[in-house]
């Protein structure tokens, strides 16, 4: 194989190469637009080129190229290599560090080198050049003894030069990114189906001017589960003041995340190039020949379906914090419907600790019918949640509305709700099971328990077994309450799933005088626990207080759940 390579021989590139394909013949080319030129005429068969480097950045005229060298796919980027990138200086033989007066290399390894060079060369003219590799070739060919090159021991060795000093870079940590590159054939579609190595992908989009356009492009890629590993802008020669932006992705663009967030993009960007997908050189990656993975046509999921009971008979314990919901003891859950103020929010708090209560919930952002009424305080209220649990050590629910906000609430949350509005938003129910935080899941007000199962699917399927059910009331005839508490459901669930289940009379009935009654249903038809909404002054309340307990009234509620509910359960437990 013949690969074009930037730089002289002896050259890092030429050592990127060599680790990807140890017997290649080497075209050395003196910039990265001769190695995309001398590939595309057919004089190599790839070609290897610079593209970032760990101390000074991004090498420009690399990422400047890429859209057009690729747009055609008739070149695809199939390799990545990271080298450590270690500076030798040296000089022709017999002469001493003491006599050197010039010292040659390229601008950016000069700079690397710049402690060394204090110490040991202060007095030395420092000579940029066009590259490590080809200043020592430059000092070869000079003639003057007393010239020294900064190079890979590999170019000093290959051009003659002795080596006075190893690894005087600045850091020890140097490293350099290359990417690898061939002509599309139908051998490397074929073949790189058929690996199970790590991939990345390189993408170029162009986005127009508007608020939060390219955080919805990037946002596309999170909500899916897709790692960005490197973000880069370049200015757009042809439209002054506006950018292109580079992307690398974990993943093959075949895979099913990366292939979703690909076709989600193409509606918010202008122009989208993929530049390829190729092996990853990440350390923990090897960089062999095999092939990319085979992507099944089709999703097979299991046998049984995750929740099943089948799979755990003892049924599955969650912990949220030090609380356990599942267990042989119900849970309560209260709190009010939307965090108003800092005030109030920590002094339910300290009222539902001195009840007895388990976890504290409240609202930061609020699901609400009309776009005019409160709809939560938003960040401020997850702050003063967060400072309730430091207080009163509660662990805390909240609800999130977006798969875009699930990383901003698991900072703050013990664990995320996915609220009966939302039950079969399936990006957010993806990106809350990723989270790694336990997910509360409302049962909709139109939805089956059969439906209400297979969302919690969608999280279980992520690999976040940290599941709980909640019955909130579904829509029926009846009007006198606001939905009507499905009992049937909580034993049935309990039947047919491992997962603990717990139910929300606040919601349910919307009618704060018949709450109490409603969790002692609740507990008796096997619930693992309740959640209830309770406000220091329910008739002010901005939202929900028509069903919300006061204070009192919930401690009343806790006096009698303490005094005989204790171990009341289902019998399949």
């Amino acid at each position: 194989m013949r690969v074009a390579i930037q730089g002289a021989r002896g050259s890092f590139s030429e050592a990127a190469v060599q680790r990807a394909w140890p017997t290649a013949v080497l075209i050395p080319c003196r910039n990265v637009t001769e190695v995309i030129r001398v590939v595309r005429k057919g004089r190599a068969d790839a070609g290897c080129l610079p593209m970032d480097n760990t101390l000074a950045g991004v090498i420009r005229p690399a990422y400047d190229l890429m859209h057009e060298a690729f747009s055609d796919r008739d070149l695809r980027l199939t390799r990545e290599v990271i080298l450590p990138i270690h500076h030798t200086v040296a000089a022709p033989p017999g002469v001493g560090l003491s006599e050197i007066t010039h010292v040659h290399s390229h601008p950016v390894a000069l700079e690397q080198c710049g402690l060394w060079l204090g110490q040991h060369l202060s007095g030395a003219t420092l000579v940029p050049e066009w590259d490590t590799a080809g200043s020592a070739e430059e000092v070869v060919r000079s003639g003057d003894r007393f010239r020294a090159a900064i190079c890979a021991r590999s170019a000093a060795e290959h051009w003659g030069l002795a080596v006075l000093e190893e690894r005087i870079e600045d850091d020890p940590t140097n490293q350099t990114r290359f990417l690898l590159f061939q002509r599309s054939s139908p051998t490397i579609e074929t073949e790189e189906r058929e690996t199970g190595e790590p991939w990345k992908t390189s993408i170029v989009v162009w986005t127009e001017h508007r608020a939060g356009l390219l955080s919805a492009v990037l946002q596309a890629f999170a909500g899916r589960g897709v790692n960005l590993t490197n973000l880069q802008s370049r200015p757009e020669p042809s439209a002054p003041w506006s950018y292109r932006f580079y992307m690398d992705v974990e993943g093959h663009e075949a895979d099913p995340g990366v292939a979703d967030a690909l076709e989600a993009i193409e509606s918010l960007v202008s122009r989208r190039v993929v530049l390829g997908s190729y092996r990853s050189g990440e350390p923990g990656s090897e960089t062999g020949d095999g092939p990319a993975p085979v992507v099944p046509a089709e999703r097979h999921g299991p046998r049984l379906p995750l929740f099943d009971r089948r799979h755990h008979p003892e049924g599955t314990v969650v912990m949220v914090g030090s609380v356990t919901i599942g267990g042989p003891e119900p849970v309560v859950i209260a709190g009010p419907c939307s965090v108003e103020d800092r005030e109030m929010i920590l002094r339910v708090a300290e009222a539902v600790r001195q009840a007895g209560g388990h976890l504290l919930r409240g609202g930061a952002f609020k699901p609400r019918t009309s776009p005019y009424a409160f709809q939560g305080l938003g960040v401020p209220a997850l702050r003063y949640l967060a400072e309730a649990r430091e207080r009163t050590g509660l662990p805390v629910v909240t609800e999130v509305l977006s798969w875009e906000d699930v990383p901003l609430m698991a900072r703050y949350a013990d664990m995320l709700q996915v609220g009966a509005r939302n039950m079969q938003n399936f990006s957010l129910l993806r990106a809350a099971g990723r989270s790694g935080k336990p997910i509360l899941l409302k049962r909709g007000a139109g939805a089956t328990i059969e439906e209400w199962l297979h969302a919690a699917e969608y999280i279980l399927a992520q690999g976040n077994p940290n599941v709980v059910l909640c019955e909130r009331g579904i829509r029926t005839f009846e009007r006198a309450t606001r939905h009507t508490l499905d009992l049937n459901a909580v034993a049935l669930v309990r039947e047919r799933s491992h997962l603990p289940v717990i139910a929300d009379p606040s919601h349910a009935s919307g009618l704060r005088s018949i709450v109490p009654a409603l969790v002692r249903a609740s507990i008796a038809a096997g619930a693992h626990g309740v959640m209830v909404e309770v406000h220091p002054d329910p008739d002010r309340a901005v939202s929900d207080g028509e069903q919300s307990l006061d204070v009192e009234t919930f401690r009343a509620v806790m006096t009698g759940w303490q005094g005989g509910l204790s171990g009341v359960g289902c019998p399949c437990s």
